[in-house]
């Protein structure tokens, strides 16, 4: 193909330059779908081609082709700009593996490995951090397929091509909402942490006032124990508060009913103020395998949006159970209230990243992220609510092999 037939690259030269030009005709050079079976003599494939070959470096997406025989890779400019530098000497595979994260190799190899099975379909999708220079990190999104052919009676990898897109800058947006939100629930926790605590304090000074001004010892003793209870009680709200900001990222054994205790209890000055009555269902036992932290996050998330649909109080159900007897190792949570409820044009749109019913406090981030994490163990959260009845929220988590879980909130505790 000759880059002075080319209109659709001229149109694009005209608008950005002598370099985007560059970029183009190399790309058109070594175009990977330009091997011999396919190469098309007719004007209007050779368009179709070409606009192609513009389309990706319009999008920013490069291309590369994987000959599975010979092992070599051939790739366009943009996927060596991604990586920065060439691949060192070796298998394609061995090259690639070698710059990819460690955290993240062994995903990598079993998606490669997948789509090159012979028995399968061939189509790969993969996310992965690769590693540069100075320690910088970028993720990219990778999708391809695989062609086979019949060699000798047997299906055989000929051929896996496929695009790569650079999502560094989204995956740093999305760290950053993650963060806020982090600190939108604190804020939001800190007013219940403040109303609980302000309670004990002024029973302890009150009672310390009738100490000093009662005579009778006995009723002076009585005062000092109810002072004590009050201590005791302030001091289980900071423990409980610290125990819900560690948070561990690797997955543990997690009770569930120790976890949902320490949620609710974080939440008690809304739930009392807002007279609101807290039913709990968590059938015995109940324990999964899970990061703490994160799974702290959803359910602090879920009761937190109950509260705010009952202002003027209402009823929140909170049920944890094995799923069926068939999958005895699969627990569904529900978090259910009697609140305002939702319109189906909102449920579609609940888990979009800012979208808001909310006018003040809401970011549109809290069930984004929920719905993100859930996803990430696994399962998808799912939303069923009406107008004037109240909503639901399920999800679904993997049960935990050894039946004695850590306490919630103990890991990294020094």
């Amino acid at each position: 193909m000759n880059d002075d037939s080319s209109l659709s690259q001229q149109d694009l030269v005209s608008r950005n330059g002598a370099q985007d030009k560059a970029h183009i005709g190399s790309l058109l050079r070594s175009f990977p779908f330009r091997s011999d079976p396919w190469h098309l003599e007719s004007p209007s494939a050779q368009e179709t081609e070409e606009r192609f070959a513009v389309a990706t470096v319009a999008a920013d997406i490069g291309i590369w082709d994987v000959d599975v025989q010979s092992g070599s890779l051939h790739w366009c400019p943009r996927c060596a700009k991604i990586f920065g530098e060439p691949l060192g000497p070796g298998g394609w595979q061995e090259r690639l593996l070698e710059r990819v994260h460690p955290g993240d190799r062994g995903g990598l190899e079993t998606s490669i490995a997948n789509a090159l099975r012979p028995t399968g379909t061939g189509i790969f999708d993969a996310e992965y951090r690769i590693l540069k220079s100075h320690d910088e990190q970028r993720w990219l999104s990778i999708n391809g397929k695989v062609f086979f052919e019949n060699v000798s009676g047997r299906r055989t990898a000929i051929r896996f091509l496929g695009t790569m897109l650079d999502r560094t800058t989204q995956k740093l947006a999305e760290q950053a909402l993650v963060e806020a939100e982090k600190l939108a629930i604190t804020g939001r926790l800190a007013v219940s942490i403040a109303h609980e605590i302000k309670n004990p304090i002024e029973s302890v000074s009150n009672l310390l006032y009738l100490v000093r001004h009662e005579p009778a010892a006995e009723q002076r003793a009585e005062y000092l124990s109810l002072a004590g209870a009050e201590l005791t009680r302030l001091d289980d709200i900071v423990t409980n508060t610290l125990r819900f900001y560690r948070n561990p990222v690797e997955a543990v054994t997690v009770d569930i009913g120790d976890l949902i205790a320490m949620v609710t209890a974080l939440f008690r000055g809304r739930i009392d103020a807002q007279q609101v009555r807290v039913q709990t269902e968590i059938a015995p036992g109940i324990v999964a395998s899970a990061p703490q932290g994160e799974l702290r996050q959803v359910l602090a998330n879920l009761v937190g949006n109950a509260l705010d649909a009952m202002p003027a109080g209402g009823r929140l159900l909170i049920r944890a159970r094995a799923l069926n007897s068939k999958h005895p190792k699969r627990i569904r949570l529900t978090v259910a209230d009697t609140g305002m409820g939702m319109t189906r044009e909102v449920q579609t749109k609940v888990f979009d990243l800012f979208y808001t019913t909310k006018k003040v406090n809401g970011t549109g981030v809290g069930l984004w992220l929920s719905h993100e994490i859930v996803k990430k163990l696994g399962s998808q959260l799912r939303v069923k609510s009406a107008i004037g009845r109240g909503t639901v929220f399920r999800f679904c988590l993997s049960g935990a092999k050894d039946s004695s879980p850590a306490r919630v909130g103990s890991a990294n505790a020094a």
